[in-house]
């Protein structure tokens, strides 16, 4: 047992204070709930968090539910001389009604984290 403010706390087994929260716990309750979660490397880089028999979420270490990704796209107009238009439109039309001198329109698509 231990004291917070003359008051004896129990600890729990794995030495925590009964009642507090593990520094993870949003990420363990989702991993526990079926998401995938990320550890953060030794050289910064988010990889997946690999589901083995033991799972221990260390204090020391950072995780993340994975990003979920979406599927973007959108239009551009293209000019002669290697110009491309730098703003990418919602739909052809509005690129066309927006870009008129164009030589030909590209539909371009791309993933973002939602």
């Amino acid at each position: 047992m231990g004291k917070r403010n003359g008051a004896k706390v129990g600890l729990d087994q794995a030495g925590f204070e009964m009642g507090t929260k593990h520094k993870h716990y949003d990420v363990i309750v989702a991993w526990a709930a079926g998401e995938e979660v990320e550890i953060k490397d030794d050289d910064g880089v988010w990889v997946a968090f690999k589901n083995t028999k033991h799972v221990i979420f260390y204090e020391d270490m950072e995780y993340r539910i994975k990003p979920k990704r979406v599927k973007k796209e959108g239009w551009v107009a293209v000019y002669g001389g290697n110009f491309t238009s730098e703003i990418v439109h919602q739909t052809k039309a509005e690129c066309v009604a927006k870009c008129p001198n164009a030589i030909v329109y590209v539909r371009i698509e791309w993933e973002e984290e939602a």
